[in-house]
């Protein structure tokens, strides 16, 4: 009872703080009314999104968000598509889609002197380039039903176990959870982000398991709390999320190690908003922000230096040093070839 109280008192403090370092960007008092436009991802980065950081941004400028679920490789083709007049003012994607999406000249510069939680930040963090923070991690590994499966899997490959034929869930290649999933078992069985076949064959062997391939992680996490499945690859934060809801779901962490995923917040080039869009960042950097999306149920990664690791997230990793030390993507290896990788997952993966 005492930890609670003592961390909700931290997070009062850290808010009243918070939101005197926020509203001192010139020009923001003239914010109220307005309202930017950004994305986040469906599922349980939304709830979490409009849960925390939503009204901090509000409270701190006066202005209003319209938020927007969108998977990272949608994002980047609106914004590619209407460059002059885009849709959003600022934009999340996961280190993949952002790395890719760097030729295509969308990105605007972050105005460091506008976002001062960004001396809490460690400057790897930060785009060399200056085009972007990232703000999050999310953390990959075996979602199970814990009714259903009483003894926690330990391999990602009790995945192609007999028993749990039809109970498989996985989600569309265009997700970043299923492309590092991928590269996870393209490793695993030889192959790496430029030889996927291996991990092709490991999914063709675990078909008959399958019982639905999802559109994204958030609908996969549905799936989950309707019971069309009891085993899946899932995010922390999305199982966090179905544990609050009552779901009995856990993540096991594979023999092999965890997965850890880096996501990135953009201004976007020409947004009419530049200032709200830097303060929206800024927000989400702020340790109140940051303590609470590392709080339970989504148990997000921080990135700021001055957030807290909630209990919860600790069962995964006690600090940033243990999370660097997750297994992970090489992103520029992967890029090239990964929309041929996405085609071929949408022919031949069907259940």
């Amino acid at each position: 009872m005492s930890l609670h109280l003592s961390r909700r008192r931290l997070l009062q403090g850290a808010a009243g703080a918070g939101a005197v370092q926020l509203a001192g960007h010139a020009g923001l008092a003239l914010a109220q009314g307005k309202s930017i436009s950004a994305t986040t991802y469906p599922g349980a980065w939304e709830s979490a999104h409009r849960g925390i950081l939503l009204p901090a941004f509000t409270k701190a400028t006066g202005a209003s968000v319209s938020l927007v679920p969108s998977l990272a490789v949608d994002t980047v083709s609106k914004i590619a598509a209407s460059k002059a007049n885009p849709p959003y003012d600022v934009i999340i994607l996961d280190e993949g889609p952002y790395l890719a999406a760097l030729s295509q000249d969308i990105f605007e510069k972050i105005p460091t002197d506008k976002m001062p939680y960004l001396n809490d930040v460690p400057a790897k963090l930060v785009d060399p380039r200056g085009l972007g923070v990232f703000v999050s991690g999310q953390i990959i590994g075996i979602a199970y039903n814990t009714e259903k499966i009483k003894t926690p899997p330990k391999s990602w490959n009790d995945l192609l176990k007999p028993e749990f034929k039809g109970r498989v869930g996985l989600a569309g290649m265009g997700s970043t959870l299923m492309s590092a999933w991928m590269v996870e078992m393209a490793r695993l069985n030889g192959g790496s982000e430029e030889n996927m076949e291996p991990a092709f064959q490991f999914v063709k062997k675990l078909l008959p398991n399958v019982s639905a391939v999802a559109s994204n992680p958030g609908s996969l996490a549905t799936l989950f709390q309707q019971g069309q499945i009891d085993i899946s690859v899932h995010y922390n934060n999305n199982v966090g999320d179905l544990q609050a809801k009552g779901v009995p779901v856990a993540l096991a962490k594979p023999d092999t190690g965890w997965i850890h995923i880096k996501s990135v917040m953009h201004i976007v080039k020409n947004t009419k908003n530049p200032d709200l869009a830097a303060a929206y960042i800024n927000a989400a950097l702020s340790p109140e922000v940051q303590t609470k999306m590392a709080a339970e149920p989504y148990f997000v990664a921080p990135v700021s230096t001055k957030a807290q690791f909630s209990p919860g997230l600790q069962a995964y990793a006690k600090n940033m040093a243990e999370i660097e030390q997750m297994n992970g993507v090489d992103w520029a290896k992967l890029n090239p070839r990964r929309g041929e990788y996405i085609d071929r997952f949408n022919r031949e993966i069907k259940v």
